[in-house]
């Protein structure tokens, strides 16, 4: 994979890793270092995948696109990203939906790239019984940023750092990733914390990326064991409850 493509979280996105409302996962579209022969320009890169662990659903899908037509340079960039969560509840179900439209800015520092965008945010929960008290419930607006660091795809090892947090049911998402390259497959540990007004979570898991032959299509897997802070009952929120999660992500480049 050529040194300016970008690659994607989920995760994560959620950075990555993670819905604005705090479901399982989130995910930001990413960049590598460059520093490699570039093969062909990049100007932008589609991602989405799906994510599971118990008593919630989460699927996304995005779009991030560099505004000097290359991914590879240092400049600003346009994000959209929209996603969906059911979660289960006592009693009951709920259905979340997020979206946001961010702009921001590509960098590479060395043997390190980063992003950083911000933008408006829009949350929709619905709870079904309808529970009037509950803190996360109904539709809110909000501010969104997201960061991501990532060494370069020429090092023998992998790191990467994402996050982010909307003012919409001050959600949060972080994860970091630290990995090994071996044959093609980058492999490591992952730990994830997430969260909003009635919900905080931690995961810790181990993820696995690789690109397809002959494609641009990137795909990762990751699980793990997700803790619920609080919820020795069980309980259920937006993110999900405690136990065992699995998620695939998906990028390709354009």
């Amino acid at each position: 994979m050529a040194m300016k493509k970008l690659s994607a979280i989920c995760v994560a996105v959620a950075l990555l890793m993670s819905p604005a409302w705090c479901g399982p996962v989130h995910a930001d579209g990413m960049r590598s270092s460059k520093g490699a022969e570039q093969e062909a320009t990049e100007r932008g890169v589609w991602y989405g995948g799906f994510d599971v662990v118990k008593g919630a659903r989460y699927v996304y899908d995005g779009l991030l696109v560099a505004l000097n037509g290359d991914l590879g340079k240092d400049g600003f960039a346009i994000r959209v990203y929209g996603a969906r969560v059911d979660f289960d509840q006592n009693p009951g179900e709920g259905r979340g939906y997020q979206a946001d439209f961010m702009v921001g800015y590509l960098f590479n520092i060395r043997d390190i790239s980063g992003s950083i965008f911000v933008g408006p945010d829009w949350q929709n929960i619905k709870l079904s019984p309808d529970d009037p008290t509950a803190e996360v419930r109904g539709t809110e607006f909000g501010v969104r940023v997201a960061a991501d660091l990532r060494t370069a795809e020429k090092l023998p090892y992998f790191v990467n750092l994402s996050g982010s947090y909307s003012s919409a049911f001050n959600s949060y998402w972080s994860r970091l990733r630290m990995g090994a390259k071996l044959s093609g497959v980058t492999l490591g540990p992952e730990i994830i914390a997430l969260g909003n007004e009635s919900f905080d979570a931690q995961r810790v898991g181990a993820f696995a990326t690789f690109k397809l032959p002959r494609t641009s299509i990137e795909i990762t897997f990751s699980g793990g064991h997700q803790f619920v802070s609080g919820s020795d009952d069980g309980t259920t929120g937006t993110g999900g409850a405690e136990g065992t999660y699995g998620a695939i992500g998906f990028s390709t480049t354009f």
